[in-house]
């Protein structure tokens, strides 16, 4: 996922927030000044529940970030790298760009998120109460009560045994520990998920159709339809590694790849290629340069009269923007470090100089091939001990 608006770093982390939490901000600022708030603590002026509202749901994000920081940290503590943290619609992702090698490991990074939110719902529960002991401010004791139980409850759902939560990865941990498969362990958290996916979905859709809760159900079958989404990703991308762990990027490199021509214009290339637009290329220049990559999009943004004057090689998605990979690199990195924009191109480099390119559609096929061959020997190898 990537971010609108890149926030800055945290404890060495970038943050940046997906433009979606921008619309859930502006939801619950609205639904705290105009519903809770004047219900809970009434007599003050709309100024001052919009401005408690506001402040309310910027504390809140605050905690989500926070939770999201508290994996970062640990997870660097444990030698894994970290890209960066998005917040989003649904809260927030920690990107980590390396492997998690130990089930205590991956333990503790997961448990560390909804742990903080609990001690951040404890805190912030516990001032609301002694400020309401004191008499301090009703509106201020509703502020601190809300957040205590939100941040609750967010441990609460972060903790629900079903990836792509925490709680999935803690799954996944404890079955990893207890089998010594990570992808056994895969399995089991991915599938729950899905079948907590179904549930919430279900329950979401029941409390909709007899108007319980309109605005609740919706949020559950949301919640529902990405678990599911997210689950069965994460099994898809987890067999996929597994597949490919036997493999190194030569394995799965197509060799001399079709080159763009950076020295031509964009109305020549077009009109000189035979095969289809709808791929992205790797350009180079007269001298045999490697330039970057070109897509059928960013061709198709040139105006058209601009066509016969703007070089192929103006236009190029810059090296340093591709991912690279040497020819002995595990193929199951490329997994990893290709983005689904340009055909997940990643090119193959020898000293600088290109070798190959590998898309995602040849690391599918490699992962299919893979896991047929698998399935005919489990079943070759059933066959003879039956017999």
């Amino acid at each position: 996922m990537k971010d609108t608006l890149r926030l800055g770093r945290i404890a060495g982390v970038s943050v940046g927030l997906h433009w979606s939490l921008l619309v859930i901000a502006g939801l619950l600022t609205a639904g705290l000044a105009e519903g809770r708030f004047p219900g809970e603590a009434p007599g003050y002026s709309n100024f001052e529940y919009v401005g408690a509202a506001a402040v309310t749901t910027a504390v809140f994000l605050a905690c989500v970030l926070a939770h999201e920081v508290s994996h970062a940290v640990v997870a660097r503590r444990e030698k894994i790298g970290v890209d960066g943290i998005t917040l989003w619609l649904l809260g927030g992702v920690t990107r980590m760009t390396t492997k998690v090698m130990t089930p205590e490991a991956e333990l503790a990074i997961s448990g560390i998120g909804p742990l903080t939110n609990l001690v951040l719902g404890v805190v912030l529960g516990g001032a609301g109460i002694a400020f309401n002991a004191a008499g301090i401010s009703p509106l201020l004791v509703d502020i601190l009560r809300w957040l205590g139980v939100i941040n609750v409850v967010l441990a609460i759902l972060n903790i629900l045994p079903g990836a792509p939560l925490d709680g999935g990865r803690l799954l996944h941990a404890i079955v990893w520990h207890r089998h010594g498969d990570p992808l056994r362990a895969t399995r089991v958290a991915t599938r729950a998920g899905a079948i907590l996916g179904a549930v919430l979905i279900g329950i979401g859709l029941a409390e909709f159709a007899f108007g319980t809760a309109v605005g609740g159900g919706l949020s559950l079958v949301l919640i529902g339809w990405y678990l599911r989404v997210g689950a069965r990703v994460e099994e898809a991308h987890a067999e996929a590694q597994h597949a490919l762990e036997d493999f190194t990027v030569a394995d799965v490199t197509t060799r001399d790849p079709l080159v763009a021509p950076g020295w031509l214009t964009v109305a020549e290339f077009v009109a000189s290629r035979r095969t289809s637009l709808e791929e992205a290329l790797p350009v180079e220049d007269r001298d045999g340069t490697l330039l970057g990559t070109v897509s059928a999009r960013q061709l198709r943004l040139v105006p058209r009269g601009r066509r016969t004057t703007t070089r192929v090689g103006d236009i190029v998605r810059p090296l340093s923007g591709v991912p690279t990979f040497g020819t002995a690199e595990p193929a199951a990195a490329l997994l990893d470090r290709t983005a689904a924009d340009d055909d997940g191109l990643a090119l193959v480099l020898d000293a600088d100089r290109l070798v190959g390119a590998v898309r995602r559609r040849d690391l599918a096929r490699v992962t299919v091939r893979n896991q047929a061959s698998a399935t005919a020997d489990a079943r070759a190898g059933s066959c003879q001990s039956s017999s």
